[in-house]
């Protein structure tokens, strides 16, 4: 059963997950003949692959962190299991490096509401959104739920509403002494901002429209549960689910700022919507083992095999 193993967090979970994140990238890169020989490239797939498995795990530290899910892998099986669907997350290299930059500013946002050191989270998440922003432009609009996480936090006042400014000029101003220094020039500031193009032509393909569909009637039908669950939420817990909402909608924003729409900019969006998906499932849990129902068991048991089948089966598409 699906359900008791990744209801667990054991060891082998994980291990399980990295494996397939590794099989997703591999078959992505050769489906692309993207996979070179030589020492260099061979260094660079290592180098993403570590990156896709460690994105996994840092989604899992903010959930653990920060209790966004009861002690469980759900979160992270639905996570590795929507970029398997789109494996051409995989040949977007700046999309995975931003993806992971906006993770660890995500950690930052989230522990704010235990209002020990601040400043120097607000820093840290200024620093890694801007940072995001040097490989995807649009990854900018994650400063919208930081303030709104400083609003929200104990003890907030208007002085900690400048410091994001000051990640953002201090990375800026790090990257234009590095340009001038290297390539003599600052015109990447006139670049930087990326057209945002509604040309979803890409998405006329089967292999991305069909995944792109199913995730985004996951993330309706879990979302709008929850939604309907927040007035029944301990008081402990409201915050950061609410917090959570405007991450997710902030991410949605973010994935529809992309030049190109190739299918890999959902990326951005997996990590809320696992964790809203993990939700829905412990919740129904919870409220099947108060009635007995069985159905509402086979319910969810069907849900996650079919989170896992359909990536193999998006292999034949």
């Amino acid at each position: 059963m699906l359900t008791s193993f990744f209801g667990k967090s054991n060891p082998i979970n994980y291990l399980i997950l990295g494996v397939f994140i590794i099989a997703g990238y591999l078959y992505a890169e050769i489906s692309a003949n993207a996979i070179a020989f030589s020492i260099s490239e061979v260094f660079f797939h290592l180098l993403f692959m570590l990156i896709s498995g460690l994105a996994m795990l840092l989604l899992d530290f903010i959930i653990r962190k920060n209790q966004l899910t009861k002690n469980n892998t759900y979160a992270i099986l639905f996570f590795t299991c929507f970029m398997l669907m789109l494996p051409v997350i995989f040949l977007q290299h700046k999309i995975i490096f931003a993806n992971a930059f906006l993770l660890l500013a995500l950690r930052r946002i989230m522990s704010l509401r235990s209002d020990r050191n601040s400043s120097k989270k607000i820093l840290d998440a200024s620093l890694w959104i801007t940072i995001a922003a040097l490989f995807y432009f649009w990854s900018l609009l994650f400063f919208i739920p930081l303030w709104i996480a400083i609003v929200q936090k104990p003890n907030s006042n208007y002085k900690q509403l400048l410091i994001p400014f000051t990640g953002f000029l201090a990375v800026v101003l790090l990257n234009t002494a590095y340009q001038l220094l290297f390539n003599n020039s600052i015109g990447w500031l006139y670049t930087w901002k990326e057209e945002i193009r509604f040309n979803f032509s890409a998405y006329n393909s089967v292999s991305i429209l069909i995944p792109v569909t199913i995730i985004s009637a996951f993330y309706i039908w879990t979302g709008f549960y929850r939604v309907l669950k927040i007035p029944a939420l301990p008081l402990k817990e409201k915050p950061n689910f609410i917090l959570l909402l405007y991450v997710s909608l902030t991410t949605l924003f973010v994935a529809l700022g992309a030049p190109d729409k190739t299918g890999a900019e959902v990326l951005f969006v997996l990590a809320p919507v696992s964790i809203i998906c993990a939700n829905y499932i412990e919740s129904s849990f919870k409220d099947r083992n108060r009635r007995n129902d069985a159905s509402e068991f086979w319910f969810k048991e069907i849900m996650l095999w079919m989170v896992v089948i359909l990536p193999v089966i998006f292999l034949f598409l």
